[in-house]
C-alpha cells in the first residue's frame, strides 16, 4: 500500500510487476505520526512524509528510511481574522520601508501575549519558533492550544485563538472564509519549509529493492506530463482532490498550489535542487540536519541516534534514475 501525506490514500499496488489501482482501500491521515504507525505495523508499504515527521518518527523506529526527496512544501502560514486589526507582511514590508527583518519582526511580535491553534503534527512547531525568533521571542510568549487540524480551524473561526497556524488543506478552508495570513512560509523560509519525499521501512526495501526507482521514474513522468500538458493536468489533479475531500478546489487553485505553495523539480532540476550542490538552500543534507539539530534542542531529540546515511538512502535512489 501507498500513502499519500495529507489527504492520504492507500493504493493497493502489486509490486512484483507495474499494476497498481486507486480503486482499492483508501483512507485519510492528517498527519504523518499515524501513517508511520500504520507502516510499521504492516499496513501500509510506502509513504509520503515531510522531512521534520520522518526524522522524528525515525528517532523511536530506526527501521524507516526515506527513499526520496520530490518537493519542497512552503505552504504553512499564520493566520488571523480580517477584524482583528492585525498587520500582514505585506502592511509591515512597505511601511518599514522594504525592510525585510523589520517587517517580519514587526508581525511576529504581534504573537506575544496571545493564542494560537497549532496543530499536533511535528512540522509546525518550527514555523511557530521561525516566527518569534524574528521578534526575539520564545514559545513562553504565546499561549498554544493542539488541536487536530479539522477541529482547529473550526475552533479557530469561532473565536476560540487569536491565530491559527497550518498547512493544507485548512489554509485553503480558512482563506474562503475570509481569513489572511499574516506570515507565510516564503516570507519566513528557514524552518517555515520543509521537503517532502516516500518514507518505507528497512524490511520493505530488502524484500523489493527495485520498487523505489520504479516508483521515483513514474513520479518524474507525472511531473513532465505536468509540465507539458498543464491545463489537462490541473484537471486530473482537481478531480482527483474535489473526490477525496469535497473541497471544491478549482484549476485556479491548483495553479497557486504548484506556484506558490509548492515547488515541484523535474528530474533535471532535483540533482542541483537537493543532492549535488552542497550551497543549494534545499541541500538534502544541510536540510535534515538543520531538522535533527532543531529538534535536539527545542525537543531534546537524541542527535546521536540519528544516522542520517543509513536513514536516507534517497541519494543512491536517485542516481540510478541516471538524471542529465
Amino acid at each position: 500500500f501507498f500513502s499519500s501525506r495529507r489527504r492520504h490514500t492507500r493504493f493497493k499496488c502489486d509490486w512484483s510487476s507495474d499494476v497498481c489501482s486507486s480503486d482499492l482501500d483508501k483512507t485519510t491521515f492528517e498527519v504523518e505520526q499515524p501513517m508511520f504507525e500504520a507502516m510499521l505495523g504492516g499496513s501500509i508499504d510506502v509513504g509520503d512524509t515531510g522531512d521534520t515527521p520522518f526524522i522524528l518518527a525515525a528517532a523511536r523506529a530506526p527501521e524507516l528510511r526515506l527513499i526520496s526527496l520530490t518537493n519542497i512544501f512552503a505552504g504553512y502560514s499564520i493566520i488571523a481574522r480580517p477584524d482583528d486589526g492585525y498587520k500582514t507582511y505585506d502592511e509591515a514590508f512597505a511601511a518599514n520601508g522594504g525592510d525585510r527583518e523589520a517587517a517580519l519582526a514587526e508581525v511576529a511580535g504581534q504573537l506575544e501575549g496571545k493564542t494560537i491553534i497549532l496543530p499536533g503534527g511535528a512540522s509546525f512547531t518550527p514555523v511557530l519558533d521561525t516566527a518569534l525568533g524574528y521578534a526575539g521571542l520564545t514559545r513562553d510568549a504565546v499561549t498554544i492550544l493542539d488541536l487536530d487540524p479539522v477541529e482547529g480551524a473550526a475552533a479557530f473561526l469561532q473565536g476560540e485563538a487569536d491565530f491559527y497556524s497550518d498547512g493544507l488543506p485548512q489554509r485553503f478552508r480558512l482563506e474562503q472564509e475570509g481569513m489572511i495570513n499574516i506570515l507565510t512560509g516564503p516570507q519566513l523560509a528557514g524552518g517555515a519549509m520543509d521537503l517532502a519525499g516516500l518514507g518505507t521501512t528497512q524490511a520493505f526495501l530488502d524484500a523489493h529493492p527495485d520498487v523505489p526507482a520504479r516508483m521515483l521514474t513514474a513520479w518524474y513522468k507525472a511531473i513532465d506530463f505536468l509540465r507539458s500538458n498543464e491545463d489537462e493536468a490541473l484537471g486530473i489533479m482537481v478531480d482527483w482532490i474535489n473526490e477525496q475531500s469535497g473541497a471544491g478546489f478549482t484549476k485556479e487553485d491548483a495553479k497557486r498550489f504548484l506556484t506558490d505553495l509548492v515547488i515541484v523539480p523535474t528530474l533535471a532540476e532535483s540533482g542541483p535542487m537537493f543532492w549535488d550542490d552542497p550551497e543549494s538552500p534545499f541541500n538534502w543534507q544541510s536540510r535534515l540536519q538543520f531538522v535533527v539539530d532543531y529538534f535536539a534542542a527545542a525537543e531534546g531529540l537524541d542527535a546521536a541516534a540519528i544516522d542520517l546515511s543509513t536513514l536516507v538512502p534517497a541519494a543512491a535512489y536517485f542516481a540510478e534514475l541516471g538524471a542529465p
